[in-house]
C-alpha cells in the first residue's frame, strides 16, 4: 500500500466557483487547502446562473444551500416558443424533476452562490487568500510546486490546481500555445430586470404571473429567462450573433439600440421586457481544448473553465467546474488515505473527466443550434420532436434537451463522486489484476449498475471508449 506524505497541501489558483467548490471538497478530504485569488475582495460579478441537479446534489451534500436559502430558486415549469410567443415545448419541472432525479433545479444569482460558498469554504477550513495575483510557477526541479504572486509571497504546494478561469495562468504555464477561442461569432448578452417592473406593464405581466423558465427561439438569437434573487428579479440571457460574424474574444459594451434591434421582431410581451433594460455587455462564449490538464509530473492540474471552457446553452459551465472539484476531492480522500499516489489520483481524474467535459463542450453546440433554427424544414423537426412532450403523452426523445430522457439522466442525473468512487475502484482492481488502465477489472454486475448512472442506456457493460 502507498504511503502518502500528509497533510497534503494543495493550493488552487483562483476563488471562482469551480475554486470554491474544489477547496470545499478537498478540504473534507482531508487535505490542507490555500486558494490564491488576485481580486482585492471575494465576490463574483454577473447575474444568473442555473444550478442543475448534477451540482444541486452538492450544495445540499456540502450544506451550502443551507447557506444561501431561499436565494434559490426553484421554478415550476420550462415553456419553449418560437420567437412568436407560440410554446411549441414544455417540461414540468417541479415537481417532476426533483421526483424523478432526487434533487432540484435552481436558479440562483451568482453573488448569493459565490457567497454561500466562501463561506462554506472557510467553515471547512481552507485558506481564502485575497491580493494574491499568481505571477510564476515553478514545478519541474522539484516534485513540489511553488508560486510566486505579485506581493513576492511564495507558496508551496504538493499540488497546485488551476481554477482561474479563461485566462488562466496555470494554463498559460503548462500550455502556452493553447488560447480559449470563439468557435463562431455567437455571444450573449446578459441582464437583470425586477420582476414588480414586469407585473407592472400591462403587455408583460403574464410572463410574470409564476415562476417559470422561458426560452423563446429564433434564427441566429435566442432569449431564456428564469427567477433568481427570491423570485424578486428575472433573469435574461440573449443569445445573437455579432453583425458580419465578427468573432469577439473579450467583454464589449453595447449600445441600447443594437440590443433592441436584434429583438424587435420578438413576440410582444418579450420585447417590452428587453426594451426594459437599460445598460448591457455583449460577453464572448469561448471554448477551449487541451490535449491534457496535468503537467508530466503531476502536480498541476486544471479544473474549470481553465481546462475546458464551453458555450452556455446547456448551463453547465460552471456546473462541470464544480463536478471537477467533486471528482477531484474524492480522488485525493484516496490519496489521503493512502490507497493511491498523488499521481495516480491525478491520471484518474483525467481519464474520467476528460471524456465527459468534451461530451457536454458538444452537446452545448448542439442545443444552441437547436435553438437558433431558421423556418424551414430542421425547425419544423424540431417543434415536430418536442409536441409529445408539449402534449404531455408519453415520449422518449425529445430535441428539448432539457426534458430529453436520455439527456436528463447523462446530464442532469449524473453523480460526479460515485463516478469517482466507481473509478477508483476499477482502478485498484485492475492494478491488482497487473492491468492499470482505469475502467478494467471489475465485474461485469458492479460496472453495470454504477455506470449505468452515467451512461446513455445500450453503453453498460462494453469497452469505455467515448464518453456518454
Amino acid at each position: 500500500m502507498v504511503k502518502e506524505k500528509k497533510p497534503l497541501r494543495i493550493g488552487l489558483c483562483g476563488a471562482g466557483i469551480g475554486g470554491l467548490a474544489a477547496a470545499i471538497a478537498l478540504q473534507r478530504a482531508g487535505a490542507q487547502v490555500t486558494v490564491l485569488e488576485a481580486a482585492p475582495e471575494l465576490g463574483e460579478i454577473g447575474a444568473g446562473i442555473q444550478m442543475t441537479p448534477n451540482v444541486s446534489r452538492l450544495l445540499i451534500q456540502w450544506g451550502v444551500a443551507d447557506v444561501i436559502g431561499d436565494n434559490l430558486v426553484e421554478f415550476e415549469e420550462l415553456n419553449m416558443r418560437k420567437m412568436d410567443g407560440t410554446k411549441v415545448g414544455y417540461t414540468k419541472m417541479m415537481p417532476d424533476m426533483r421526483r424523478d432525479l432526487g434533487f432540484p433545479w435552481w436558479v440562483v444569482h451568482r453573488a448569493h452562490l459565490h457567497e454561500g460558498l466562501v463561506k462554506v469554504a472557510e467553515k471547512e477550513g481552507a485558506r481564502l487568500l485575497i491580493n494574491s495575483r499568481v505571477t510564476s510557477i515553478s514545478y519541474q526541479s522539484s516534485p513540489h510546486v511553488t508560486v510566486t504572486t505579485s506581493s513576492g509571497a511564495t507558496h508551496t504546494f504538493e499540488l497546485l490546481i488551476g481554477s482561474d478561469g479563461v485566462n488562466s495562468i496555470v494554463r498559460r504555464t503548462l500550455f502556452p500555445y493553447v488560447k480559449p477561442t470563439p468557435p463562431t461569432s455567437n455571444c450573449a448578452y446578459r441582464a437583470i430586470v425586477p420582476y414588480e417592473q414586469v407585473r407592472q406593464d400591462p403587455v408583460a405581466r403574464e410572463l410574470a404571473e409564476k415562476l417559470t423558465m422561458e426560452v423563446w427561439m429564433s434564427e441566429g438569437s435566442y432569449i431564456i429567462t428564469y427567477p433568481i434573487s427570491k423570485g424578486k428579479d428575472l433573469n435574461l440571457v440573449l443569445a445573437h450573433h455579432v453583425p458580419d460574424n465578427r468573432l469577439v474574444d473579450q467583454v464589449e459594451d453595447v449600445s441600447i439600440e443594437e440590443l433592441r434591434e436584434t429583438y424587435k421582431d420578438y413576440d410582444l410581451r418579450i420585447k417590452t421586457v428587453v426594451d426594459m433594460i437599460e445598460s448591457v455587455q455583449r460577453w464572448p462564449l469561448l471554448v477551449t481544448s487541451l490535449p491534457s490538464w496535468s503537467s508530466a509530473s503531476k502536480n498541476i492540474v486544471l479544473i474549470g473553465d481553465a481546462a475546458h471552457s464551453m458555450t452556455n446553452h446547456m448551463a453547465q459551465g460552471a456546473a462541470t467546474s464544480m463536478e471537477d472539484g467533486a471528482f477531484l476531492g474524492r480522488c485525493i480522500s484516496s490519496v489521503i488515505s493512502g490507497h493511491i499516489t498523488l499521481a495516480d489520483a491525478v491520471s484518474i481524474y483525467e481519464t474520467e473527466r476528460m471524456p465527459k467535459a468534451h461530451f457536454k463542450q458538444q452537446l452545448s453546440f448542439l442545443n444552441g443550434a437547436i435553438w437558433q433554427l431558421p423556418d424551414g424544414p430542421a425547425q419544423e423537426a424540431r417543434d415536430a420532436a418536442m409536441k409529445p412532450e408539449l402534449e404531455r403523452r408519453l415520449f422518449l426523445r425529445s430535441s428539448n434537451l432539457y426534458g430529453d430522457p436520455k439527456t436528463v439522466l447523462g446530464v442532469y442525473g449524473y453523480d460526479a463522486g460515485r463516478h469517482a468512487d466507481e473509478a477508483i475502484f476499477q482502478f485498484l482492481r485492475g492494478r491488482r489484476r497487473g492491468d492499470w488502465r482505469v475502467g478494467r477489472g471489475i465485474e461485469k454486475e458492479t460496472y453495470d449498475d454504477v455506470m449505468g448512472l452515467f451512461m446513455p442506456e445500450g453503453r453498460k457493460g462494453g469497452a469505455r471508449g467515448g464518453e456518454d
